[in-house]
C-alpha cells in the first residue's frame, strides 16, 4: 500500500501488481534480525528488506523466529535516484 511518509526512501510493485512504499526502520527488534526497511501494508508495517528485485517480508513470527516471504519486484522506484 503506497502512504505518504516524510520518511519514506522509495516505492515498489510487486508481482501482483500492488504498490507499497517503503523506509528505512530504527527498530531494534527489525535490526536485531536483519530487516533493514518498513513496508506499509493495509494494517500498518512490516518489516524487511527491500532489494533491486525482490523484498524478503516478514510475515510472522513463530517459536523459530520470524516468518519471510519473497516477493518479485516489477518496479522498484528509488526516491533520488535516476
Amino acid at each position: 500500500m503506497f502512504m505518504t511518509h516524510a520518511n519514506n526512501m522509495g516505492e515498489f510493485k510487486n508481482e501482483n501488481n500492488k504498490f507499497y512504499s517503503y523506509r528505512k526502520t530504527s527498530d531494534q527488534w527489525a535490526l536485531s534480525h536483519n530487516f533493514t526497511h518498513e513496508i506499509d501494508v493495509l494494517d500498518g508495517i512490516r518489516f524487511g528488506v527491500v532489494k533491486k528485485s525482490v523484498a524478503l517480508i516478514c510475515v510472522n513470527e513463530d517459536e523459530n523466529g520470524p516468518i519471510v516471504e519473497k516477493w518479485k519486484l516489477k518496479l522498484n522506484l528509488v526516491y533520488g535516484e535516476n
